[in-house]
């Protein structure tokens, strides 16, 4: 009955001429008048209505008569369209589309693209074309996106659609996380229930299922488990934004809801995330600064337009925000009263001396070879030096953590030390009975003097620039963890600093001697704040014992090879 009503109004309807702008209207009460002749009047005006809200949509009629109480085209083509649109839905074997277009298992990128384009060029001009700017998005996405932070960078996991067919200047980096699905969701009576909650515009049910969201797509994309290797909190609730857009070709005037979590790592969360990240390339660290301009240095884009909208587009801002958000993982070193700095022996039987800079005295502990071994390795590695060899069986962390991966002679050793330990300020950390560490600010850890030389070219020492380079030389060092391969550092010093550092080495003069205090001072004002020097492991060149001044290391002089 529908196609006949459709066909009986194709012969009734207004007329436009292809050529001179010659028309005609078309009363509606005589619309109206023929389809009665079908169907009784209530469903003549219901199908009409229907019919002429279609035409109206497609921007065919004009308005202006429409008020008035006629049909009339706008144009000969907008009559076209329309004959187009009439005659298809009164043919039963009329179809727009291919009968398998809108199909979409297993079709390839092109039939993709292909619907895609074509929801895209609706949902577009249908956005466009609203006269009051407010369409309704037809597509509901809720979102939960994760913020992991670890040494003030921001992970970010590469997107599916890597090819980026249609966008090239779309980020290809999202913040690990993803949308909402059906298992997500508890509490829907059944599929039909479910889908209907999912589809629809703010549905709390949806939303207090963004949790259970995250713990999925954080195991799918980083393989951390939720308890075991984290927590969250919810850092920022986005504003819903809408936006023609989708996965193609689920492409749509779509309302966007996005929850971004906090995440806190625990140790074992950390660890396998260091290790994760250096397996997987699509896992990737960008800073703040990154995000800020847009892109990192070697080209890669983050997409989180989401936040740079919520952000009002003032990206200086979200960088800020991100910058003040604490890392995801806190190292938890132990504070000890007073800040003592501990100095490691490098030869059994030598104490290992602790206290406040200055005032260190020998601890009560009395440690093996193996012992010290063992805890040089520990302090080794908390300084961040590089081994030049590893034991088997041994896996090296950060902050401090060494992990035992396989069986061997540190897995009694470590307990032992442990022991050893028991009661003095320098305590191991111990945790699943595989991971240890000294739980102590690196900073704070120092190595004996007999580990360190200062060498200066004699040819410099006679020479009249203003500076000349110097080198502070760490030995290489024996651990149980493997041996610690040597340093050298090359600093630029004041000639004078130098000689006056020398004569230091070969005199003793009084801890109140106002030349000494002078030496003392210009060093400490220099090359005692360099960062480089602060990580070799030295307490410092020039200090006061028993009332003198004391130059730490043996002065060599070397000439260039």
């Amino acid at each position: 009955m529908s196609a006949q009503l459709i066909q009986a109004l194709l012969l009734q309807l207004p007329r436009f001429a292809e050529e001179e702008g010659v028309f005609y209207p078309a009363p509606r009460s005589a619309l109206l008048n023929e389809l009665c002749q079908y169907v009784e009047p209530d469903a003549a005006e219901t199908a009409l209505s229907l019919l002429e809200n279609l035409l109206d949509t497609l921007a065919v009629l004009d308005r202006t008569s429409l008020q008035n109480g006629e049909w009339r085209f706008v144009s000969y083509p907008a009559q076209l369209l329309a004959s187009s649109i009439l005659t298809a839905m009164s043919d039963a074997d009329s179809r727009l589309f291919a009968a398998n277009f809108w199909n979409t298992h297993s079709i390839g990128n092109e039939r993709k693209d292909s619907q895609r384009e074509v929801l895209r060029w609706l949902e577009t001009a249908r956005t466009e074309h609203h006269a009051e700017q407010n369409a309704q998005p037809i597509r509901f996405i809720y979102v939960a996106w994760s913020l992991i932070k670890l040494d003030g960078r921001i992970l970010f996991y590469q997107r599916e659609d890597t090819q980026k067919r249609h966008d090239k200047t779309a980020g290809d980096y999202g913040l690990p996380g993803g949308r909402a699905n059906q298992n997500d969701i508890g509490g829907a009576a059944d599929p039909a229930q479910m889908l209907a909650v999912l589809q629809a515009p703010n549905s709390e049910l949806v939303l207090n299922a963004l949790p259970t969201t995250l713990q999925r797509e954080l195991r799918e994309e980083a393989g951390l488990r939720f308890d075991e290797h984290y927590q969250f909190s919810l850092w920022r609730r986005l504003q819903p934004y809408r936006q023609v857009q989708g996965a193609a070709p689920n492409h749509a005037l779509t309302e966007y809801y996005l929850d971004v979590y906090q995440i806190e790592l625990t140790l074992e969360g950390f660890l396998y995330l260091q290790q994760r990240v250096a397996e997987d390339e699509r896992l990737v660290w960008l800073t703040p600064d990154d995000i800020e301009r847009g892109t990192s240095d070697d080209g890669k884009i983050p997409y989180i337009q989401a936040l740079y909208r919520d952000f009002g587009g003032d990206r200086a801002a979200l960088a800020a925000a991100l910058q003040q958000l604490p890392d995801s993982f806190n190292a938890g070193y132990r504070l000890l009263q007073g800040n003592p700095v501990f100095i490691f022996p490098i030869q059994p039987g030598q104490p290992i001396r602790a206290g406040e800079p200055g005032k260190d005295k020998p601890l009560p502990v009395t440690l093996s070879r193996q012992q010290l071994q063992t805890l040089l390795g520990l302090a080794a590695h908390a300084r961040g030096f590089d081994f030049k060899s590893l034991q088997p069986g041994i896996a090296l962390h950060a902050y401090g953590w060494i992990e035992l991966t396989a069986p061997g002679p540190l897995q009694a050793a470590l307990p032992e030390l442990a022991a050893a330990l028991a009661g003095s300020p320098l305590q191991l950390e111990c945790r699943q009975d595989r991971l240890f560490r000294l739980p102590i600010q690196p900073a704070s850890l120092y190595f004996a003097d007999a580990l360190f030389s200062f060498v200066a070219n004699p040819d410099d020492l006679r020479a009249t620039t203003s500076k000349i380079p110097v080198s502070i030389r760490r030995a290489g060092l024996d651990t149980a963890f493997g041996q610690v391969a040597p340093k050298s550092e090359a600093f630029s010093l004041p000639l004078q600093l130098v000689h006056d550092l020398l004569d230091l080495s070969k005199n003793r003069y009084p801890a109140d001697n106002e030349t000494a205090v002078k030496i003392e001072d210009r060093y400490k004002k220099g090359l005692h704040l360099d960062p480089r020097f602060k990580a070799l492991g030295l307490r410092n060149l020039v200090r006061r014992e028993a009332g003198v001044f004391k130059f730490a290391l043996p002065f060599r002089t070397e000439s260039a090879d």
